[in-house]
């Protein structure tokens, strides 16, 4: 690892293992904290999984651990903010590791920043959203087209933004998300009447991220960051 790093790196992992991207974060976080990384933006798709928030309640979760288990989705209680989300192929998942202190960003303002980027890049499909006051997130009228769920350690950022672009929505009829009902959750392909690429997307949001969070961006390969990862812990 060099002595003079980027404003931040940009990861795409393709689909990866949410327990795998997970324990990623925290080591980021980690050397985030001690300086020895830039910010990093992790991009991903998942397996279908179901997560819980510090508020999430299992109540909101509507099929037994049985039936979920018969379709291959596990439930995993996590330290982001919000209650309970799903995450599944179709779905741009996105992790920004951001030092919040050295930008002299607030926790609001941060949340505010991803809601817009992922505002802007709709608006890039002629898609109009914007935001509800009782709901964080990104709605299309009354239907939420991604949800947020952020944590912070120490000022740095974990976890981050789910943006549906063709997941199947179907899986949501296992959960209330963030306590709404299922019918309530849209994508960009039921909005389009047809399935983006997810590449295209992936890339407009990149574009859109990084002006709002300006600095010298690198996009980097998960070989890469696992291997700054190894290096730095070593």
């Amino acid at each position: 690892m060099t002595n003079i790093l980027p404003d931040g790196w940009v990861v795409n992992l393709g689909q990866a293992k949410y327990l795998e991207v997970l324990d990623l974060q925290r080591e980021l976080v980690k050397l985030r904290q001690e300086q020895r990384i830039p910010d990093t933006l992790l991009l991903v798709e998942h397996e279908p999984v179901i997560t819980l928030g510090r508020r999430g309640r299992r109540s909101n979760i509507l099929s037994s651990s049985e039936k979920l288990a018969s379709q291959g989705i596990n439930v995993h209680q996590v330290e982001r903010g919000g209650d309970v989300t799903y995450h599944g192929p179709g779905q741009l998942v996105g992790y920004p590791v951001i030092d919040l202190a050295e930008r002299n960003i607030g926790v609001r303002q941060f949340v505010d920043l991803l809601e817009e980027t992922i505002i802007l890049t709709l608006a890039d499909f002629d898609i109009r959203a914007g935001r509800q006051s009782q709901h964080r997130g990104v709605w299309v009228g009354n239907l939420k087209v991604a949800a947020l769920g952020v944590a912070i350690k120490r000022w740095v950022s974990f976890h981050g933004f789910a943006l549906n672009v063709s997941p199947n929505l179907d899986y949501y009829c296992h959960i209330n998300p963030c306590e709404l009902q299922p019918e309530q959750v849209t994508s960009m392909a039921e909005l389009l009447g047809e399935t983006p690429g997810m590449a295209g997307v992936t890339h407009k949001l990149v574009i859109i991220f990084v002006e709002l969070f300006p600095g010298e961006w690198h996009e980097i390969s998960p070989i890469e960051v696992f291997g700054s990862v190894r290096g730095a812990l070593a």
